[in-house]
């Protein structure tokens, strides 16, 4: 574990800090995970796309899936951002010791600005590696909003909801559910309108 944690909050994120050179060019980055790249389309988290994982409550763990993910791209320069993140989710992600904290950056939202608002914004700036949000809603316009953010800021966003709140149709890339079971945590691919497709994996 790192000696020294380190919390920035928005108003430490401008614009003009990072050279354009930070900007990777890759389109996907590896989960690190075992298995999991095969049931990704491409074979990793998509370079500017939108990824839901769809979680069964608030006690399961989706922030594991990505978290080889976060410690790569924490060392690559720009921002992983946590727009109105739950306290287990802050306390895990400064409890790893291979994660960067000083490249990552906790957003609260301003008073009348939502939390999809403010993911949208950090997504389209073009400093941020990942943007991970907690939605407590769903909207198919929402999420091609979201899309487009990610799009023009070359950013992977990240939705972990509910499976109660995440209902089709989906404006997302990617749609992922997790799922625990006897054999272990289960993750499926699903489409758009929330059917199961074939990929699967054990992780």
């Amino acid at each position: 574990m790192k000696s020294v944690k380190q919390l920035h909050h928005l108003n430490a994120w401008e614009k003009n800090t990072l050279p354009s050179s930070s900007l990777a060019t890759s389109l996907v980055t590896a989960t690190g995970i075992d298995g999991l790249d095969g049931v990704l389309p491409g074979g990793g988290w998509p370079k500017g796309g939108l990824v839901e994982i769809i979680v069964p409550d608030e006690y399961t763990d989706a922030l594991s899936l990505v978290m080889p993910a976060l410690v790569q791209l924490s060392w690559q320069g720009r921002w992983i951002a946590m727009v109105a993140p739950p306290c287990q989710t802050r306390a895990r992600l400064f409890t790893d010791a291979d994660l960067n904290p000083a490249r990552v950056l906790q957003v609260n939202p301003h008073p009348g600005r939502s939390a999809l608002w403010t993911a949208e914004s950090m997504l389209q700036s073009g400093n941020c590696s990942v943007v991970l949000a907690w939605p407590n809603c769903n909207t198919e316009l929402m999420d091609r909003r979201l899309q487009k953010a990610a799009a023009n800021g070359t950013a992977l966003g990240i939705l972990i909801r509910y499976e109660g709140l995440s209902v089709p149709p989906s404006g997302v890339d990617v749609r992922l559910k997790l799922d625990v079971g006897a054999e272990g945590r289960v993750v499926y691919l699903v489409d758009n309108q929330g059917e199961t497709l074939s990929g699967a994996a054990l992780v």
